[in-house]
């Protein structure tokens, strides 16, 4: 049903990655999640990197992981929450597939985020702040989108409503 990767953007905690595992099976496809790609590339988390070497440096990071999922074959990627705000993440990307924004609502990615208060976006950031950063990024997310979804609702109905864009983007082109 694809012909190229299929890239899932959204903030931290939007369900890409449930979403995106969820995508793939119905897909037949394979699924990857850069931040796990980066992490094991670097033998770090990003958490890690972040805190030992910099926001800069693992954004050079993230952008190497970016090219390397750029020329895979098809499948379903979820990118870490801040790889769109990065233009040359964001063109790489949109000319290499499919881009879908995870649309959660903030309060709904701001629980899940509570869940683990040890995390240091949690730690090092007030609620305000969170807010910020996911309208913010949100503009990001839109700006290379080709589609946007809701995320509301089960992963599995997420998935479907992906499903039916993938198709009548097919059937467009």
């Amino acid at each position: 049903m694809i012909t190229k990767p299929v890239f899932l953007c959204g903030y931290t905690s939007s369900g890409k990655t449930t979403v995106g595992k969820e995508l793939a099976k119905q897909l037949g496809v394979s699924f990857f999640d850069t931040d796990e790609l980066l992490a094991r590339q670097a033998g770090q988390t990003p958490q890690q990197i972040f805190v030992e070497k910099g926001e800069a440096y693992f954004r050079d990071l993230e952008h190497e992981i970016a090219r390397q999922t750029a020329a895979y074959p098809p499948c379903v990627i979820s990118t870490g929450g801040g790889m769109l705000i990065s233009e040359r993440n964001g063109k790489l990307l949109s000319e290499a597939g499919t881009i879908i924004y995870l649309n959660r609502p903030f309060e709904a990615c701001y629980r899940s985020l509570m869940q683990n208060p040890d995390r240091p976006l949690i730690k090092n950031n007030t609620r305000e702040e969170l807010r910020e950063r996911y309208e913010k990024r949100a503009v990001s997310y839109q700006t290379y989108a080709d589609f946007t979804v809701k995320n509301d609702r089960t992963p599995q109905l997420t998935a479907q409503r992906i499903v039916e864009f993938l198709k009548t983007k097919r059937t467009a082109n």
